[in-house]
């Protein structure tokens, strides 16, 4: 389907940005603001920063890359002492993380401070909106980082970034074509969540409805389940992919994959079909997946502990099914917690220690049939999230750089 254009372009001069139309600015964000770096009260975990009833909520990385976009709760709020030793954000104020999940940019709901895995504009001259848009789209920071085991950007980076920049009328237009068409995919992408969640929940159902089965009797993780370690070894000029499971959540079975180059020989471990992963990640932990035929020669750091249900005892898929409900959630959550009720990373040897209901053998393989049918569903639905992520992304990316002129397609929407 063709797009409008607009009638003359120029050259940017900037790779990700192209040719854009004659009359748009580009401009390097340090220009639209000064770039600065959140702060972190010393030791973090020292309950005395932290106060239930604080004014300034405490964001962390897994608070943004939980929300859509906005910031409207985190799980933790500061003290005063603790918000004195950060940095404060208000409402409609944006910050984009650097570090974890890189570029993630967030506008802000409430009053919350930020620590220093995150910048901020405190002085923007344009509406928010625009550069929450062109970080959503992720073109403009690609490769300005430097990798270890993940992307990390700085305030340098992120103010060297070259946008372009539309006249005031135009600029206004394309927020709100932007803001209806994302919505309408945003709606699409609900629904098939939302599929996934009811799948969930079949799983979930039969699990505790397997709790009061007969012969049903109390084991220790450790009785039920072994403990998976395969070292890797890296050779020279080799890469191998890591399974992530980061957002995907308890229970959603599947994975993300990235690169990973220089791993070291220790850190990191093979999976193969039929492994359960368990996410010990800040950001995510107790998120859970069972390993396909197509994850064997993947590989999860130590921070994914991976575990299989013992021959006769207990199916990975049961366990797999145990950790979606809430019991299993609990089991997770007080074993990934710290000081002051703050999540830790999972601490995989006393969550071995604790006991699971483990019905008969024949109950358990009726959840098995369930979760492998249902993953067949889930991959279906994932790879229809992914299309529609993907239109979004380019559609994003074509308005901000000036590729399509929005103008015709708002004055068509409203006729």
């Amino acid at each position: 389907m063709s797009v409008p254009r607009y009638q003359k372009y120029k050259a940017s001069g900037v790779e990700w940005l192209g040719e854009v139309p004659e009359q748009w600015e580009v401009i390097s964000i340090k220009w639209l603001s000064p770039v600065k770096r959140g702060a972190s009260p010393r030791p973090i975990d020292d309950p005395k920063y932290f106060d239930d009833e604080g004014e300034f909520s405490w964001v962390r990385i897994a608070d943004v890359s939980a929300c859509d976009g906005v910031l409207n709760e985190t799980t933790q709020r500061l003290s005063e002492l603790g918000s004195s030793l950060s940095v404060k954000i208000a409402p409609g104020e944006l910050f984009v993380s650097i570090a974890g999940t890189v570029g993630k940019p967030c506008i802000s709901a409430i009053n919350a401070c930020i620590h220093d895995g995150f910048v901020y504009f405190p002085t923007l001259k344009i509406n928010p909106l625009f550069l929450y848009r062109i970080f959503e789209g992720g073109a403009c920071y690609g490769g300005l980082g430097k990798w270890g085991t993940q992307l990390n950007l700085n305030t340098d980076t992120i103010g060297s970034i070259r946008v372009a920049l539309p006249p005031p009328d135009e600029l206004k237009d394309l927020l709100t074509f932007l803001d209806r068409e994302t919505g309408k995919i945003d709606g699409l992408v609900a629904e098939q969540r939302r599929l996934m969640e009811l799948l969930n929940e079949e799983i979930v159902s039969l699990v505790l409805s397997s709790f009061n089965a007969p012969e049903t009797y109390e084991l220790r993780l450790s009785e039920a389940s072994t403990i998976i370690s395969r070292p890797v070894t890296q050779k020279a000029d080799e890469s191998y992919t890591r399974i992530g499971l980061f957002n995907r959540g308890r229970g959603l079975f599947h994975k993300d994959e990235s690169e990973m180059d220089d791993m070291g020989e220790s850190d990191f471990f093979w999976v193969e079909e039929g492994d359960l992963i368990i996410s010990g990640q800040f950001a995510w932990e107790g998120a859970v997946a069972l390993a396909d035929e197509e994850d064997t020669g993947c590989v999860v750091s130590h921070r994914y502990p991976v575990i299989r249900g013992k021959a006769g005892v207990a199916l990975t898929e049961y366990l797999l099914g145990l950790f979606c409900t809430k019991h299993g959630d609990f089991l997770l959550n007080e074993n990934s917690r710290g000081a002051a009720g703050r999540n830790r990373p999972l601490n995989i040897s006393s969550l071995m220690k604790e006991k699971i209901p483990v019905p008969k053998m024949a109950v358990q393989e009726a959840v098995a049939r369930a979760v492998h049918a249902r993953k067949v569903l889930f991959k279906e639905i994932t790879k229809a999230i992914d299309l529609l992520q993907e239109r979004r992304t380019a559609l994003i990316s074509a308005a901000v750089t000036g590729q399509i002129d929005v103008r015709p397609l708002l004055k068509k929407e409203a006729a």
